[in-house]
């Protein structure tokens, strides 16, 4: 049978291929390629991808481990594939000693995609430092950018520079205790467009720095940014001082973090899971709080009581110190716009925006 004509080979629903059918490099016209496999000692076979100019859409390429010599990499010339606009690039999730960190670092730089990608997802890379192409402002067009269990990586690439980035994550950077300017990039705006920022599984973090410019702190610092989400980071102690444009944070399990923005003025929505340390700021927009395994709730609940000014909808689960919500001048009567107050482990649960599991009950 002559395939030469196929354009489609969607096969990203397959759960038991391990290795691509002979000759894949043949299909010259081919324009949808979903996954493309490669198996232990048929890591060469990836440069079949070089003849596929006519690539669009998605593109995940798994088993990036057994590419073991990273002139096949180089063979393969992404750049000059223009009409791919999602990049997903897995290795294994097996760390073992079979895994070579430089030869990973060679292979991901020479894997560099065209610039108009507009979705890069990278995961279990093994390498200890990421190519310069990832955060590159060339990449014009990048609008989401997902960094996952990069294990050895000691420091995140600069991003700051990306000028139409709007989604990040950043996951299970086990070796990251900082971040700071190296991250930011050089440029006097960084992260300009950025709206949703979530970081996760960052077990070592614990220094969130400000980026300076020359010698001055920049005053434009995620100037879009709407929703942050920092998910079991046990270490982490701060976070920026000014986040101007936020109406969603959610924090989990962050026990040493201070938060100590001065204020946050359009913020509506706060989730906080788990132990937070401190809270000092204004948050004069805030209408839904929920709080949820807080073992010291009179803490946080004090800092934040008197703050309320417009709160609408409070959550109270799984909290000890419940008479902290009786003492005078931090009580509940002080809530002049309450409407909505619960504390049962009964009602249903919703999904919010960002994927995570919390505590907001559908009320009717």
């Amino acid at each position: 049978m002559n395939l030469t004509n196929l354009r489609h080979l969607d096969i990203s629903g397959s759960t038991m291929l391990e290795e691509m059918p002979p000759q894949v490099g043949s299909l010259v016209n081919l324009q949808t390629l979903s996954k493309f496999f490669l198996s232990k000692d048929n890591g060469s076979r990836i440069k079949e991808l070089k003849n596929l100019l006519n690539l669009r859409g998605e593109l995940a390429i798994l088993g990036l481990e057994n590419v073991s010599d990273p002139r096949d990499a180089m063979y393969v010339n992404l750049k000059e594939i223009p009409n791919i606009e999602d990049l997903i690039m897995v290795w294994s999730e097996d760390s073992g000693n079979s895994r070579n960190q430089s030869t990973e670092i060679e292979v991901l730089k020479w894997l560099q995609p065209h610039q108009s990608l507009k979705k890069l997802e990278i995961a279990f890379y093994g390498g200890s430092k990421f190519p310069h192409w990832i955060g590159d402002p060339s990449f014009s067009k990048m609008v989401c950018l997902e960094l996952t269990n990069c294990k050895n990586c000691t420091s995140l690439p600069a991003l700051g520079g990306l000028p139409f980035l709007k989604e990040l994550v950043i996951k299970g950077m086990n070796q990251v205790k900082s971040i700071g300017d190296g991250f930011y990039g050089d440029t006097a705006n960084p992260f300009q467009s950025l709206e949703s920022l979530r970081f996760e599984n960052m077990a070592e973090w614990n220094n969130w720095l400000i980026p300076k410019l020359g010698h001055e702190e920049t005053e434009a610092l995620f100037p879009c940014l709407h929703e942050l989400m920092i998910i079991k980071c046990p270490k982490l102690i701060n976070l920026p001082h000014e986040l101007p444009s936020l109406v969603v944070f959610f924090v989990k399990e962050c026990q040493e973090l201070e938060m100590s923005i001065p204020r946050l003025p359009l913020l509506t929505e706060l989730i906080v899971v788990g132990s937070l340390k401190s809270w000092d700021g204004d948050v004069p927009s805030l209408t839904q709080l929920y709080i949820w395994g807080i073992s010291r709730l009179s803490c946080l609940w004090e800092r934040l009581a008197q703050r309320l000014m417009v709160l609408e909808d409070l959550g109270i689960n799984e909290c000890d110190e419940l008479a902290c919500l009786r003492k005078p001048g931090f009580g509940l009567e002080n809530l002049g716009g309450l409407r909505r107050l619960w504390n049962n482990q009964g009602l249903p649960w919703s999904t919010i925006s960002c994927g995570v599991l919390c505590s907001k009950p559908r009320l009717s």
